[in-house]
């Protein structure tokens, strides 16, 4: 597991407000890009935005790092922050 600084993020529900598009952009020279939906663990859309928003959220403003795994054979993203979220989304990294 890598661990990556955040230094911008996007996070929004796309138009037909079935998933949620998100970009974040670290150290790398390739920014992180998912397009995640909703499952048990995140019925909706909005759940998914809410909560990794603010995962996001406070990884720039107290200069926590953020580990990324891709698991693309499964359709998951699993996204942690030490001591704030430790999740897996459904999704797809584009």
């Amino acid at each position: 597991m890598a661990r990556h600084s955040i230094k911008s993020f996007n996070v929004s529900v796309n138009a037909s407000g079935d998933a949620v598009d998100v970009d974040i952009v670290t150290e790398l020279r390739k920014p992180y890009r998912f397009v995640l939906r909703p499952d048990v663990h995140y019925p909706t859309a909005q759940d998914i935005e809410a909560k990794l928003t603010a995962a996001l959220s406070h990884c720039v403003t107290h200069h926590q790092k953020a580990d990324f795994n891709i698991f693309s054979e499964r359709s998951y993203i699993s996204i942690n922050v030490k001591g704030f979220i430790d999740t897996r989304f459904t999704g797809d990294s584009l």
